[in-house]
């Protein structure tokens, strides 16, 4: 991946404005910036200055990429557990008793724009966040993309009057006729499958809103407004965005696989996090004593971590929050540190069910960097039951279609990009053995101890799970070995958020990359480890024992 240096100029750029910092920069006159340390709350960034480029001489073939959605106004559990608790606090508070001078004043007229009936919401952030990824995985994987070139009959239109951005023209993707066959005679309109009548070119999604809409804004800015459709759901000729269902049955073709395991639970994963909150806590309340004590009198732990919380959904909803500039550099580790215990347990490799819902993704990325994307008998066509199964109040996306494994029809698609949940990329992760090098410091595997910081562990979420953190898998060619004339041969590497990772042995490629053959036989092995997801996910003590 090479990206020229005047289109990644723009992309930082755009950073302090939509990815990574909010219109007032917390902790003025630091370079430290809170929102990169926020975990699962971060809003967009890349953790390095650059994306890691491909091997000197090597191309990209093929690449699959597995994408959280982006920012949304507050969590669900995170709210009822956590932040909502601290907002009804500090609103009964006498405001009197508050510092009238100091960092802490803002609260006698502090009031959030974290509210209940908007948790869970794809923010307006999220959207010009999520446009602007599709922008920078444009650039980065043009050559991967069908062309911008409007058929021959837009072209025609044109010379006459402003085109307007299509409606899209959604279909059963199982189905071979329909409204989202094309018009064009056979030989029009490129990108097209004219065999099957369908695009040649989707996205896929989970069927959460926020996912949905995080893809519809990923959509408009990778492609042009005529393919993209005004809706962001393609335009049913080229391209075409697909839902699927959260709690599908068919776990291999769920994007949400732990939504259909019933042994997964995220609670247990805050005991071991919160042992660390109550050594670090106090500290903090401590601190704001000194500056604030009547405030801090009416404090605990837990609100410590709301505060911390609220910066990041703040800044997301409003652009800045004064909780992001009262707290050290030090907290702000500490609070980092929190979140990588509480990940390590819930979707790392604390937790034993990851590598199983890790699998599904992994092994349908490795089989589409194969090129074995057609949709023969040997892939379970979409039944009316799993469609049935998409979430709840979700009317205006229901006419999006239903998926099929895998993803595309004809061989012609080499860029595969789904939407999904915080989990997947952490399950994923898992399973490709990532941050697990032989050189690693401390590899993702070491349990983190619960009383103190550990500065050099690989496993940080804020790198793997900020809101619009994406995993890929590129499959890549470079020139033979041993001078063989014209020769070349495919490596696999695992890149996150732009930075690649080693897979902890799959590592026998140039520079840290896997070579194709071992990568499919260590992906199959590792399958065949790990593929017994309906006997693990069912709650049996004896199972998971």
């Amino acid at each position: 991946m090479v990206v020229p240096n005047a289109y990644w100029a723009a992309a930082l750029a755009l950073a302090s404005t939509s990815f990574a910092a909010p219109a007032q920069q917390p902790m003025e006159m630091s370079p430290f910036d809170p929102l990169k340390h926020l975990a699962a709350i971060s809003p967009f960034y890349l953790p390095t200055r650059e994306p890691d480029t491909l091997p000197t001489h090597c191309e990209l073939d093929r690449v699959s990429v597995l994408v959280r959605h982006s920012s949304i106004l507050g969590n669900d559990d995170e709210y009822a557990q956590t932040m909502g608790p601290f907002v009804d606090k500090v609103a009964r508070i006498d405001r009197a008793a508050l510092p009238a001078q100091g960092p802490w004043a803002f609260l006698r007229e502090w009031e959030t724009p974290i509210v209940e009936n908007k948790l869970e919401k794809l923010s307006e952030r999220g959207r010009r966040d999520a446009k602007a990824l599709g922008r920078y995985l444009r650039e980065q994987y043009a050559a991967l993309f069908p062309p911008k070139k409007r058929g021959q009959e837009d072209a025609d239109r044109e010379d006459d009057e402003e085109v307007e951005p299509k409606r899209s023209k959604i279909t059963d993707q199982g189905k071979g006729k329909g409204k989202g066959k094309s018009k064009k005679g056979k030989g029009e309109g490129k990108g097209k499958d004219e065999d099957q009548g369908r695009p040649t070119y989707k996205v896929w999604t989970a069927s959460s809103a926020r996912d949905i809409e995080s893809a519809e804004a990923y959509i408009k800015g990778a492609f042009p407004a005529h393919q993209a459709g005004d809706d962001g759901h393609g335009d049913g000729d080229v391209i075409q965005l697909v839902k699927v269902p959260n709690k599908a049955a068919e776990w291999d073709r769920s994007l949400t696989p732990h939504k259909a395991c019933a042994a997964f639970e995220k609670d247990s994963s805050l005991v071991p996090a919160n042992k660390w909150l109550a050594v670090y806590g106090p500290r903090v309340r401590a601190r704001i004593a000194t500056l604030a004590p009547a405030f801090a009198a009416e404090l605990d732990d837990n609100d410590v971590l709301a505060m911390q919380m609220l910066c990041g959904y703040e800044t997301i909803a409003q652009g800045d929050s004064p909780f992001c500039s009262v707290f050290t550099r030090e907290e702000w580790l500490a609070f980092e540190y929190h979140q990588d215990v509480r990940y390590h347990y819930m979707l790392g490799y604390g937790q034993p069910l990851a590598p199983y819902l890790g699998m599904p993704w992994a092994k349908t990325a490795a089989h589409l960097l194969d090129g074995k994307d057609s949709d023969g008998d040997e892939h379970p066509s979409a039944n009316a039951e799993a469609g049935e199964t998409a979430g709840a109040g979700l009317a205006a996306h229901d006419k999006l279609p239903p998926p099929r494994v895998p993803p595309n029809a004809t061989h012609t698609q080499r860029l595969h990009v789904s939407f999904t949940h915080r989990e997947s990329p952490g399950f994923v992760a898992v399973f490709l053995n990532l941050y697990n090098a032989s050189d690693a410091a401390v590899p993702a595997t070491r349990a983190p101890p619960l009383d103190r910081v550990v500065p050099g562990r690989a496993w940080r979420s804020s790198h793997l799970i900020p809101f619009l953190g994406h995993v890929a898998l590129e499959r890549f060619t470079c020139p033979g070995a041993h001078g063989r004339h014209g020769a070349r041969d495919d490596y696999v590497r695992a890149v996150v958020n732009g930075k690649h990772e080693v897979m902890g042995g799959c590592e026998d490629g140039v520079d840290g990359s896997c070579r194709w053959d071992t990568f499919a036989d260590w992906v199959e092995a590792r399958a065949q480890r790990w593929g017994a997801w309906e006997s693990v996910c069912t709650i049996d003590d004896d199972v998971l024992a």
